[in-house]
Parts: C-alpha cells; structure tokens; sequence
C-alpha cells in the first residue's frame, strides 16, 4: 500500500539505496520501518573497469528509471543513496604531525594526480586517518577519490528523473559494514585488539586492507589480468602475488571476498598457504544461500543475488569509526563518527556525542581538581624540605637518563637491524615483480623483447624489435602508463639493416623478419653506455653520477621472459 501510494505522488519521502558493483550491475533497494529489507531489485549495467566508471550514462538513466518503475516508486519521493565502485583507493604514510587538514587536502591531490586515471580528469578527494601508532612521530592517511565529472553526470540524471541524490558511498567502506551486519567478520570487528586482514579479489586484480578492530592500518593493492588466466593459473597467480604481502602481514585471521565469477572464494582459501584463520565470503555465481536472513516480501531468487556492497550500504555509518560521502560539502576530509551508545537496556541506548563528553569531562575535571588543589596546597606548606629532595632526585634521574640515551645510540650505531634489511627486500621484490606484470601486460601482437633488465635501484632496460613503428609505440605508452614515476624514455628507434628489402619482401611476423629495433630505459646515455662496458669487461670512463646510491643493476636473462628469469632476479 505505501508503494501504490508512492507511485501516485500521496505517499511521504523514501530512501532507495542504489548500488553499482562489475559483478552485480546495478541494484536497488528500500527497507521497512525496522530498518530490514523490504524490496529489492537488479539488473545488469557493464562497468569500465579500465577507466573505472559506468560504460554508459545513458544505459544507467535507463535502467535507474527502469528500476524505479519495477518498484513502483515515484521518483520524486526519492532519497537516493549511491554506492560506487572504489575507482582509487590508497595509504600516504610520514606525514607531519602539525600539518592542518588543508595540507593534507593538497598531499592527497598531489598523490592522485600521479596515478593514470586523474591525469586526465578531475578527482574530488576524500581521506581519513590511519590508527596511529604510540610512539611516532608522523601520522598516516588513507585517502580515495571519485572523477568530478562522474559526480556531476550522476547528480544530473537523478535529479532529471525528479529524485534527490543525498550521498555517495565507497564500496570498500560498505563491503565492511556489511560484514559486520551479517555477522561474518563480527568477531573480529568487535575486537579492538584482533589483526586481520581483509582481501577483495576482482577483475582487475585484489585488495588487501590489514585491519584491527574496524579500524584500519594497512592497504596493498596488486594489479592482475584475471581474465587472461585460464583455469587453476588464476588461483596460483592469486597466490604468488599475495605471499608478498602475507610475510609481513600479523594478521590471525583473513577474510576473502570474491567478487568476480572467475574466481571462487572457496577454492582460493584452501590454495592460500595463511596461518590463521581463513574466511570465504562468495558475493559472485559461486553462492549457494544468502549472505543474510531477509523478510518474505523478498522472493528466494532475489535473496540469493543481494550483493554484499548493498547490505552495506543500507547499514548506518554509526556502525564505523568513519564514513566517506563523496556528495558532502568539500569532501575532503572522511566524517568520523564519535558517538558511542550506551546500552540501557529494553534495547535502549544513551548516544554520547562530542559535546556531551565534552561538557562532562570538564565536568569531572572541575570535581577533581578541588581536593588536589586542597591538598597541594597543604602539602606545599607542610613539606618544603621534602620537595627539594624530589627536586634532587629529578635531577639525578635526568642524568641517569642522558647515559642512558647516549647507550643506545652507541648500540644502535653498531646493531644490525634485521627487520628493516628484509623491508628493503621485500620492496625491491614487489618493485621487480610490477615491472615483470606491466610488461607482460604490455606487449602488442608484433613486438617481440630481446633483452629486459631491471635492478634494485628502479633502472630498466627493454630491447626488442617489431613490425612496425606503430606497435613500437603503443608498446611504449602502455609500459609506460603501467609504471607510472619510473621516467621511462624510448632512447634508440632504428632499422636492423641500412636498406628496406627486408620491410618490403617480408610476409610472415617473426622476431627475424622484424625490421625495426628499439630500446626503452629509464637511464641516461652515460649510464648505459657504463653499464653495457662493464658487462663486457670492458674499462670506462666513470658516467655522470647516478640519482640512486644502490649498485648498478644486474640484467635479467634475455627474451622469452619467463617465471624462472623472475626467480633469478629475486634471487
């Protein structure tokens, strides 16, 4: 009945959660007065994953009204509350403690405008703190973004439909509340001191966000090309990517989130060499029942399809420490919510707000402070001699506290620090291995490497030849757009021989008949000339002085690039 009269403009305003996913298409939902699921309904909508937004705006007009019409829901008694794909998400770590919100704003811009998406187009930023440690010196952010022009697109066509849009949430926010609502993560989310870790695989690769309690710590993101594997490789792909990120992770538990078809939560978990406890959570075709009890009004087939992202985003935002709204005023820096809820029972409860806590501090100080103050005055008058002990003893303290400072900088001058050498190979591998990815991400169909190098210090060399100019360059802008900072530059084109006969006769693509040659790198002339002498046993004269103090890099094993050439290096 509230639905008939919805559709004929009687009824009051509703909220209508609206979910974008890769997997799930576009999802709409409302919930009863008791905050529980009351309609539901799907239908799919491709998403650009390359781009990271809807392929068509006009096809999500369309399928928005479509939606509305299946739901009997007049448009103009909506509140919509959108959830979209993360389309960046990342941690800055070492920022200065005395730096104000503005500054980090202007951090955040600064990191994003280096990835490959907001070189070209705006993005509106949103970033919160990450639970700080007790002893440091700086303070670390997660920060994501949205383009502005996908804002505004949006923004456009609810309100041309006649509806109001009044947010837009980030999917990794809403995957977390809804693990904690469905009870799957609950324990580990309502344990301020559990480590665990998080890892949402998707068509683009996999997340891996170290959490404790609801808050969290660490973000890893690894690109992988799910798609170009076939059968069980995903699964070993998945695994040797993620073993990096697992030896220098002290999570107990892990929780694994698939949300692509081509993977199963399931079959990964057992592949995954983690020694804590593992949880598959399948929010793909691999689902045999849904993820959480839901009213009669919604059918058994729709049950089943209610994607994780969307039981998330129905959730209040209390539920977390913080809550990303790319629609607010400014947006940039994440709502923390800080009200905490007292239970008083008959499911009763005091919410504690800021101010309340605030005025009941200052309360409780003043309560406090009148004995103390009472006694220090008592205690001043009565013990003059006893204070200039104290004062004595402070200053024997200072002194024993000076030697012993002066001990441990003698003794970490001289300590071998175990946990930071393997850091640094922990990195350099991560650095090698992402080179190996883009590259063979890279490669067009007529292009064929000859020689790839890569060494600790971030130099690259890559030799090859091709059919044309044409594939030599999109070879370049691919890698070069995959490795984004690496300063790549393409310092040789050329012929393999003085004439063209062999452009011209040549019928068949192979690495013989290739005519033109190149070479990419990110060192200088000097550099490389050094290097290619020293690998020939050759004496140089001393190249310009390198950016890197690390050793000069070692090559890798020449074309066909394969697994055992990527151990070699590590090695």
């Amino acid at each position: 009945m509230a639905n008939f009269l919805d559709s004929l403009g009687m009824g009051g305003e509703i909220d209508v959660y609206v979910t974008v996913s890769p997997s799930c298409g576009m999802e709409m939902t409302t919930l009863d007065a008791h905050g529980n699921i009351n309609t539901y309904a799907q239908i799919p909508l491709d998403y650009n994953e390359t781009q990271r937004e809807i392929l068509s705006y006009d096809a999500f007009k369309d399928g928005l009204e479509q939606l509305f019409d299946s739901r009997n829901i007049n448009p103009k008694k909506a509140k919509v509350h959108l959830s979209l794909p993360s389309v960046w998400f990342g941690l800055k770590e070492g920022i200065q403690l005395l730096l104000d919100d503005d500054a980090i704003t202007n951090i955040v811009l600064g990191e994003l405008e280096q990835t490959y998406i907001f070189k070209r187009k705006d993005p509106r930023p949103s970033w919160f703190e990450a639970l700080a440690s007790t002893n440091s010196d700086s303070r670390s952010v997660f920060y994501t973004a949205l383009q502005e022009d996908v804002i505004e697109r949006l923004t456009t066509i609810v309100e041309d439909l006649g509806a109001t849009l009044v947010s837009i949430g980030n999917e990794i926010i809403a995957d977390l509340k809804g693990l904690l609502v469905t009870g799957i993560a609950s324990e580990q989310m309502n344990d301020d001191s559990a480590s665990w870790s998080l890892m949402i695989i998707n068509n683009s690769g996999f997340q891996l966000i170290g959490l404790r309690g609801k808050s969290m710590v660490e973000y890893y993101e690894e690109p992988l090309p799910i798609k170009s594997y076939e059968g069980e490789e995903i699964y070993s792909a998945i695994e040797n990517a993620a073993q990096i990120a697992f030896m220098n992770s002290a999570s107990s538990s892990l929780v694994i989130v698939s949300e692509t078809n081509l993977v199963s939560a399931e079959i990964l978990a057992k592949n995954l060499q983690f020694g804590g406890q593992k949880i598959f959570v399948e929010d793909n075709k691999y689902r045999k029942s849904p993820l959480i009890e839901m009213s009669l009004n919604v059918i058994p087939e729709d049950q089943i399809k209610v994607s994780l992202h969307t039981l998330g985003s129905i959730v209040s935002d209390s539920v977390l420490p913080i809550s990303v709204d790319f629609l607010s005023s400014g947006n940039q820096k994440a709502v923390v919510d800080n009200v905490i809820e007292i239970p008083l029972g008959n499911d009763k409860f005091y919410r504690l707000t800021p101010p309340v806590a605030t005025v009941a501090a200052i309360a409780l100080a003043i309560v406090l402070a009148i004995p103390m103050v009472t006694g220090s005055l008592i205690v001043s008058s009565l013990s003059k001699s006893a204070t200039e002990k104290v004062s004595e003893l402070d200053n024997q303290i200072t002194e024993v506290d000076e030697q012993l400072k002066k001990y441990d900088k003698s003794k970490d001058a001289t300590q071998f620090d175990p946990v930071a050498e393997i850091e640094k190979v922990l990195k350099n591998n991560r650095t090698k291995i992402m080179a190996y990815a883009a590259l063979g991400e890279s490669i067009p169909k007529n292009l064929y490497l000859t020689y790839f190098m890569t060494g600790n210090d971030g130099y690259i060399d890559v030799k090859g030849c091709a059919d044309s100019v044409e594939d030599v360059y999109v070879f370049f802008r691919n890698l070069k757009d995959s490795l984004a900072g690496s300063n790549l530059r393409l310092s040789k084109l050329d012929l393999k021989t003085n004439s063209l006969d062999t452009v011209v006769n040549s019928t068949m693509s192979t690495i013989d008949n290739a005519p033109y040659v190149f070479e990419i790198t990110n060192m200088s002339d000097d550099q490389l000339t050094s290097f290619m002498n020293k690998l020939m046993g050759k004496e140089d004269k001393p190249a310009a002085p390198a950016a890197s103090p690390n050793p000069a890099p070692q090559p890798a094993p020449t074309a066909p690039v394969s697994d055992e050439s990527i151990d070699d290096e590590e090695g």
